[in-house]
């Protein structure tokens, strides 16, 4: 009885150690002068009302003459952009013509208030200006807002019309091009920028455009404009010089739909899940309990969830379990969370892939009603399709405590720069479905793969998006689990890095960790350095999306002390993985690179050699941390696969400038402190 008491103890003490790490919270530091807090003014110069929000970094103006609302310009630090000939917003009707902001005129005198940033608890101020056009009905609530300590200014326009009035665009910014500013990048919802300030509407499906000396970001629409107020938001901001990536994301990481948190867990592709094979109850749970006996309580790490991909439902039905799970995955859940852990779910919105997703149509059309489809698959613009998605995924969210969702498959597919108009209806159901689960469930974690695009505005939804490319594949020299390695970051490398520089590598499906027999993974080697450099190279990333697609029985001692060893450090320095850049070069030219993270007391630094030749690389400090001006330092270097900074090892470089040589294909993980 003792020995039986005993253990149980033993057992709660391991439990409590191995509960999700409490990471530090997340923090991107702006890398200037402290905005201070938010201030709102008025002032007369006759006949013209001038209103302004501001604070130590910055000032917008606007103005109302004849009653009509105006923008009048907006100054940095360093620089003013002016905009008194620009419209504030214009209207595109459908039928042709426009409708300019002067045609609408105000009704009652601007509303000026304190608010408050629900999300974050930062206090700021508000200014709210009604205006209307009366020949064709329609209404636009404006606002602006500036909250302590933020380098952006948001507007929102809320737009409505008594009668359904079609409208082909909405455009939110016209910015004069002579001030420098152009598209950050070619793919939709790409903020304007120039070196020292940012502009954007805050929708993915946004487009930029040059017209003359006019650079201008409007909405494509397909939708008529009606009673129900079409809510659109746009960001004004600014940067040091030198710092605008940075500035951008700390603006980012407080917008967007949940901050930067990492979410460690198993997924079962590769291993169980594969092409038409089903899951059972069965073969999830002994993954669930080898983890849970090998990682969480045996090397205290803690695990958020084991998430079962494709191969849960039965095809003959619609998103309804196979036989393989009588009780759904109520066991499952329980035995999660005996280990403090939850379970997660892959569901695709268009209906999945190849044979099984053929099987889902086709049982889809059967039905009275039939579920709604398009060319790609399943709708979720049909009210059928939609309610059923709904209810399903609702239900795992309530009755099964699921904690992260994968949604593969919407829009325009694998590696487009955008959905074409006629998909609009499309996102919009889905971003409509991500907010309505996030109202069950604030804490739940979205995984968008197939059908996204690297626009920042995604992260207003979702909490990582897809890299674009194949699952996985193999490039470049070495083993085949190097030419994983390879491809695995040359697809990021060349679908965002290049392509699309303002999206944050922080929120990132790089395709995880793959160990396993299944597809591409079944072919990779399970030597130990090759799966340590994998492992390594992984978590130096800094995406909050960590994958583990493995398969337990699969590592030996030394590769689960690897996965404990690695995944225990990115946590412990979550905090300045949330600023995450890359460094270095091409992947597929096999050039050197990696991965840096800067905060103000200390960064980290990940370097990976793609070639079969032992490579030197340059570190120059102030270019890969990117440091702002009041922070220059040399820093100590220290061997993070090896010791922490604070204990009594010896940095292993020193300095501003120094040489790093690593051997082919190695990976050096380094934490550094900036010296005293």
């Amino acid at each position: 009885m003792f020995r039986n008491r005993l253990f149980q103890i033993q057992f709660i003490i391991l439990l409590l150690f191995a509960l999700p790490e409490e990471q530090i919270q997340a923090q991107v530091i702006y890398p200037g002068k402290s905005p201070g807090e938010a201030a709102a003014e008025t002032s007369t110069q006759n006949p013209t009302l001038v209103l302004s929000l501001k604070n130590e970094i910055m000032e917008a103006r606007w103005a109302l003459k004849d009653h009509s609302l105006f923008p009048l310009r907006f100054e940095g630090e360093e620089e003013i952009v002016s905009l008194d000939k620009m419209p504030l917003f214009g209207l595109t009707l459908a039928a042709g013509g426009e409708l300019g902001s002067p045609s609408f005129k105000t009704e009652g005198m601007p509303l000026i208030s304190d608010t408050i940033d629900t999300r974050t608890n930062r206090k700021g101020k508000r200014i709210e200006v009604y205006l209307a056009n009366s020949r064709y009905g329609i209404s636009v609530t404006w606002s602006a807002c500036l909250f302590d300590g933020s380098d952006y200014i948001t507007q929102i326009f809320k737009i409505n019309s008594i009668n359904p009035v079609k409208v082909s665009k909405v455009t939110l910014l016209n910015l004069p091009a002579h001030a420098g500013i152009k598209s950050s990048s070619k793919v939709d919802g790409s903020p304007l920028v120039n070196e020292r300030m940012f502009f954007a509407i805050e929708h993915p499906m946004s487009k930029n455009e040059r017209k003359g000396d006019i650079v201008l970001s409007y909405l494509p629409r397909f939708e008529s404009i009606t009673k129900a107020p079409l809510v659109v938001s746009t960001v004004w901001g600014v940067s040091p010089a030198g710092q605008l990536r940075r500035s951008f994301l700390y603006y980012l990481e407080k917008e967007r739909a949940a901050p930067y948190k990492q979410f460690l867990h198993y997924n079962s592709w590769y291993d169980l899940s594969w092409v038409d094979r089903k899951l059972d109850e069965k073969l999830c749970l002994d993954r669930i309990q080898t983890f849970a006996d090998s990682l969480i309580v045996k090397r205290n790490v803690g695990v958020r969830a084991f998430l079962f991909d494709d191969g849960w439902d039965d095809n003959q039905s619609l998103w309804q379990f196979n036989k393989g799970f009588p009780e759904g995955f109520t066991p499952l859940s329980k035995l999660a969370r005996r280990y403090n852990s939850d379970i997660g779910v892959w569901m695709s919105p268009w209906g999945g892939y190849d044979e099984p997703k053929l099987q889902r149509l086709k049982f889809g059309k059967s039905q009275e009603p039939p579920f709604e489809t398009n060319e790609n698959g399943f709708t979720l613009t049909g009210e059928n399709y939609y309610r059923r998605f709904k209810s399903v995924i609702s239900r795992f969210v309530t009755e099964y405590q699921v904690n992260i969702i994968k949604f593969d498959g919407v829009g325009a597919g694998n590696g487009a720069d955008g959905a074409s108009i006629t998909y609009q209806k499309d996102i919009e159901a889905f971003v409509k479905l991500i907010n309505e689960l996030r109202a069950i469930n604030p804490d739940l974690y979205f995984s968008l793969t197939v059908g996204t695009w690297p626009s920042p505005y995604w992260l207003k939804y979702g909490d990582a998006i897809w890299r674009a490319g194949d699952d996985t594949g193999m490039e470049g020299q070495g083993s085949n689990r190097q030419k994983w390695i390879n491809y695995r970051d040359a697809q990021a490398y060349k679908n965002i890095v290049l392509r699309a520089p303002l999206y944050p590598l922080n929120s990132l499906m790089y395709h995880g960790i793959c160990i396993a027999d299944n597809g591409v993974p079944g072919k990779l080697d399970m030597d130990d350095q090759s799966i340590s450099d994998e492992i390594w190279s992984f978590f130096g990333t800094g995406t909050s999306l960590q994958e583990m697609y493995i398969n337990p029985h699969k590592l030996n001692s030394k590769s689960w002390d690897e996965l404990a060893k690695a995944s225990s450090w990115a946590s412990r320095h979550s905090d300045v993985l949330a600023d995450v850049h890359w460094v270095g070069g091409d992947p597929a030219k096999e050039e050197v690179y990696g991965f840096a993270a800067w905060g103000r007391n200390k960064a980290v630094l990940t370097l990976r050699n793609p070639s079969e030749k032992t490579q030197s690389f340059k570190v120059d400090v102030d270019k890969i941390f990117e440091l702002p001006s009041a922070y220059k330092s040399a820093y100590s270097f220290y061997d993070a696969k090896i010791s922490e900074a604070g204990d009594s090892k010896k940095p292993v470089k020193t300095g501003k400038l120094f040489n790093v040589l690593l051997a082919p294909f190695e990976v050096k993980v380094f934490n550094a402190y900036p010296q005293k």
